[in-house]
């Protein structure tokens, strides 16, 4: 699925507000996998990601501007300039990316995008020290995407923290709104036949 940023405001119930999102997310980065891959599951779509090497793929700021343009503008020469774009610098079949960087590259592509994102709404709320990411791309056993997101949000000045089983906090949030809205239900229809 894709990515859901919230500003959450204190601890009080309901404190919270979502403040934006993107469709690229964990679905993007299996669905792309894929296609592009011979990964069937998320698993193997981590795998080939872990062995893999994006820069083989990714086009960097140093090969766009060299390292003294980079030094000169003040860019870090590692950083991306564009996804997959060293792919378009060869002939069909004839790059020498292989799959396994081709995932790693698509890896990268996802938790840049939700880091930049992050980054901006935290900046915003001024708390980009205090940053959360939960769900199940960046699950415990995915160490790949959760080490890229820390380095990229922390060379963008921030904080990255992943909660232990944050996979199931969607689902308990779910649980716990339509307890409350059964609940609701109960109480209105014994209220309703008190009267």
């Amino acid at each position: 699925s894709g990515v859901s940023i919230l500003r959450v405001d204190s601890e009080k119930e309901g404190d919270f507000v979502r403040v934006g999102g993107t469709a690229c997310g964990g679905g993007t980065f299996l669905g792309l996998a894929r296609a592009l891959t011979s990964a069937k599951t998320f698993d193997e779509a981590l795998a080939l990601a872990s062995a893999g090497d994006a820069t083989r793929a990714d086009k960097l700021v140093s090969d766009i501007y060299g390292e003294d343009g980079c030094a000169n503008l003040g860019l870090r020469a590692s950083l991306t300039a564009s996804n997959f774009a060293k792919l378009s610098d060869h002939p069909m079949g004839a790059s020498s990316c292989t799959e396994k960087d081709l995932a790693r590259s698509l890896l990268q592509m996802v938790t840049q995008q939700s880091v930049l994102l992050a980054i901006a709404y935290a900046r915003e709320a001024g708390c980009i020290n205090r940053v959360f990411f939960v769900g199940g791309f960046v699950d415990e056993p995915n160490k790949i995407a959760r080490t890229a997101i820390a380095a990229n949000l922390r060379s963008l000045g921030g904080c990255a923290y992943f909660l232990r089983h944050s996979d199931f906090l969607g689902s308990l949030g779910s649980l716990k709104w339509a307890l409350k809205v059964l609940e609701d239900e109960q109480g209105a229809s014994s209220s309703g036949q008190a009267l």
